[in-house]
């Protein structure tokens, strides 16, 4: 999940981003949460449960956000806590020009640009658009960091049968698809497969 934080008064560009991030959402398989995906009830705790499963969180700075409380007091300092713990990582757009150097935290952050820093509000559509994209892609990057498939390394010292059911191959649940194949003695791979996203064991099969 990506958590994305906004003011309610920077909606229409909510809107946009969340337009402009359908193809990265799509492809990933992953979610760009914001509070407008709440639902009736307890509307806190449901913020704060996403932004606890959240990976990375994209705040849309403006003067708006700002001058929010709840953004300033509760959302931001939730997000840099994760953040500073290396459990989060943190992108921001220039939405409005505001005094975002009384917030160093935020510059902290990686900023989405696509030169010098300036409010996207005084671009082109063409370029806020472009600056949107750009954020995608150091998303997408960071995402990647993350597919590295970490292999339990205590299969160095195992030994299969011909067979071998719930082979624990990976350390940590995969975050897509992953093909499995084996090298044989005579110098060759053997394609056995695929683990499925979130799995970590599969079945094993070695030889003909």
């Amino acid at each position: 999940m990506i958590f994305v934080s906004y003011s309610h008064a920077d909606e229409e560009w909510r809107q946009l981003f969340e337009t402009m991030s359908k193809p990265l959402s799509k492809i990933e398989n992953i979610e760009f949460w914001s509070d407008h995906k709440l639902k009736a009830g307890r509307w806190e705790q449901q913020l704060q449960k996403a932004m606890q499963q959240a990976i990375a969180a994209v705040l849309m700075v403006s003067d708006s956000f700002l001058a929010s409380d709840y953004i300033i007091d509760t959302e931001l300092p939730s997000l840099l806590k994760r953040h500073q713990e290396g459990d989060l990582m943190v992108v921001w757009m220039y939405l409005e020009p505001c005094d975002v150097k009384r917030h160093p935290e935020i510059l902290d952050f990686q900023a989405a640009k696509l030169g010098p820093l300036v409010p996207l509000a005084s671009l082109t559509p063409w370029e806020a658009k472009s600056t949107m994209l750009r954020c995608c892609d150091m998303l997408d990057d960071f995402l990647k960091t993350l597919e590295q498939p970490k292999i339990n390394q205590a299969l160095a010292e195992a030994r299969f049968d011909r067979v071998t059911d719930n082979v624990q191959l990976l350390a940590e649940p995969s975050r897509r698809d992953i093909e499995v194949c084996v090298f044989s003695p005579d110098s060759k791979w053997w394609h056995q497969g695929r683990i499925r996203t979130g799995d970590t064991k599969f079945k094993l099969y070695l030889g003909d």
